[in-house]
């Protein structure tokens, strides 16, 4: 397979994690299970065990890491066909690695939040776009409006100014444009 770069991208509770889920069943049967599934080792929401995890408790093991090229060198990167990696905002070296799978003809499917809770950009994923095959922006329903109203931003509840709050529905929210409130 030639090298392949897709990026799924959204505000929280839009399905990102799902359609990655989704994209990994389809590997799993193209490859016979020669694939690496990549989360960050911060990511314990909803388990102390490292799992690429839907809100809907879809759980797939995963391989945990701070640092992606730590994982270059090992035989799970070498052996595998494809790649997915989720909650990709996190990782600083996501281009760096992005880029080297994708020299060795990995099929690459990145994972996460386009924006923070402040509508600023996230991370390197959105460095990746002029690079892919293909770009998924999904969006979540705003839980403001409740009427079907397309949601964009992921609004903070609770305060902090840290811009990594790992959390959950009890923290973030989806809401549309009308809805958002500028934490500043």
């Amino acid at each position: 397979m030639k090298s392949k770069l897709d990026i799924i991208i959204g505000c929280m509770f839009s399905g990102k994690t799902t359609e990655l889920i989704k994209r990994i069943r389809t590997a799993n049967i193209l490859f016979k299970n020669n694939i690496m599934i990549i989360n960050h080792k911060n990511d314990n929401r909803y388990s102390t065990k490292s799992y690429v995890c839907s809100h809907d408790k879809e759980a797939i093991t995963a391989i945990p890491v701070i640092e992606l090229t730590s994982l270059l060198f090992t035989t799970e990167f070498q052996d595998a066909k494809a790649i997915f990696i989720d909650e990709a905002q996190f990782f600083d070296d996501l281009y760096d690695f992005v880029c080297e799978a994708l020299k060795h003809d990995k099929w690459v499917v990145v994972c996460g939040l386009d924006g923070d809770f402040q509508r600023k950009p996230f991370g390197q994923i959105l460095n990746l776009i002029p690079i892919s095959d293909s770009l998924c922006k999904l969006s979540a329903l705003c839980t403001i409006c409740n009427d079907g109203t397309p949601a964009i931003f992921s609004q903070r509840k609770v305060s902090s100014s840290e811009t990594v709050l790992i959390g959950s529905d009890s923290d973030y929210e989806p809401v549309c444009r009308s809805h958002y409130q500028n934490p500043i």
